[in-house]
């Protein structure tokens, strides 16, 4: 005003160089008349019209005053189970409808916005000598070679699946690998055997197979899957490797070695009495599964170490994971390699360098990319995974690389 520039004040309202300073609203009409605060400069609602937020509106057209909250005509609300959506219609009325999320989706906010979304996938990834990448990335190397539960419901809740699996010593007491998966469904056992055999309820079968409405078993790139309608699959490819996948229903109702899927790490180490320990070992014993048929020592051996000079092999040899402009590069940005160069130097070291597991674990980690989304194509050439074309068959890996050597990625 002391300018002689009043406000370009929005419809439905006038420039007021002294208008209260607590202008009627859809909320509160009598505000006016209870206000103690000085005049203000400003714009105020013509007759008629009050605030609705920050614009002016017909009396008529005022929102609805709702559970404490204030909401403008046409706004929705939904509760927090989502099980209920509100709607602020004319002249006030919040009018409500029962909701209810479909199989597929899950209640969550989004953008701001409380409602039945798609539900997301975790991923538990299992590889190596054993490697657990929980389903929020916790990394643990649990060696024990028995029976282990590591996805279930968490205080005996329903969840309708339990995955358990065997790990086995592999020429060494000092570490294990994944020796079999087997998936426990209502009235239906489905276990995954090495070199991609499948049993349904202890029958051998031949795939593909749909040993139950809503379950497919069949062989998908290097891996045999199993779909269930319940959110959860499985990818294992018949010698030390599994993924399961599970839907974001599932979010903060799962225990076992993959974890309980909250969102934090910090929880990831739960045992079945509720108890969050700080060692993997005593994690890990806890989640062991008695079987009489595979008789087991629960004793859990020291990790292999490594000498500084071995280490320093293992650290070359792994390193093409973290090389930039190496193969893996394309997918450090929606991967970062870290977790699984660190298994891999571990296993370098437990099976004193061996070419084989180097290989499983760079598999590992490209089976993680193509998961997320990278796919790397032929990572193998050019590294000892990958035999000259010219390669005799007769040879071993083990013994000979066949007169050829791998790059080194390591500077």
């Amino acid at each position: 005003n002391a300018t002689f520039c009043p406000l370009q004040c929005p419809p439905n309202s006038y420039y007021d160089p002294c208008m209260t300073g607590c202008p009627a609203t859809c909320v509160d009409q009598q505000a006016p008349q209870n206000c103690s605060k000085p005049c203000v400069e400003g714009c105020a609602c013509s007759s008629g019209f009050l605030l609705s937020g920050d614009t002016c509106v017909p009396e008529a057209n005022c929102g609805c005053l709702f559970e404490g909250n204030y909401y403008t005509e046409g706004e929705s609300s939904v509760n927090e189970n989502c099980t209920r959506r509100c709607r602020c219609e004319a002249k006030g009325q919040m009018v409500c409808s029962a909701l209810s999320c479909g199989e597929d989706e899950v209640c969550k906010i989004q953008d701001g916005q409380r409602g039945c979304y798609p539900a997301s996938t975790a991923i538990c990834h299992i590889y190596g000598d054993p490697h657990y990448s929980t389903f929020d990335g916790k990394l643990h190397h649990f060696q024990g070679s028995c029976n282990y539960t590591v996805v279930t419901g968490c205080d005996n809740s329903s969840v309708g699946f339990s995955v358990t699996t065997r790990n086995k010593h592999r020429g060494s007491q000092s570490w294990t690998a994944l020796d079999s998966v087997a998936l426990s469904l209502e009235g239906l056992h489905i276990a995954l055997r090495q070199h991609k055999a499948v049993y349904i309820n202890g029958t051998l079968v031949s795939l593909p197979a749909s040993p139950a409405a809503g379950v497919t078993i069949s062989l998908s790139g290097s891996y045999v899957q199993v779909s269930t309608k319940l959110g959860l699959q499985l990818q294992f490819n018949g010698d030390h490797e599994l993924l399961v996948r599970v839907s974001e229903k599932y979010k903060g109702k799962l225990c076992g070695l993959c974890g309980t899927y909250t969102g934090s790490q910090q929880d990831d180490f739960m045992r079945p009495d509720g108890v969050v320990v700080p060692d993997f070992n005593d994690f890990g014993a806890s989640w062991m599964v008695p079987d009489d048929e595979w008789p087991c020592d629960p004793a859990i051996s020291p990790p292999a170490s490594c000498s500084p000079a071995e280490e320093e092999a293992a650290n070359k040899q792994c390193s093409i994971l973290t090389h930039l402009g190496g193969p893996f590069q394309p997918c450090h940005a929606v991967l970062p390699p870290e977790t699984y160069f660190e298994s891999c130097v571990y296993d370098q070291c437990a099976t004193g360098g061996s070419t084989e597991q180097l290989c499983n674990d760079l598999g590992a980690y490209a089976a993680a990319c193509a998961e997320a989304g990278v796919a790397l194509g032929d990572w193998s050439a050019g590294t000892v995974c990958a035999p000259p074309t010219d390669c005799n068959f007769a040879c071993t890996f083990d013994d000979d690389f066949c007169g050829w050597v791998q790059e080194d990625y390591s500077s």
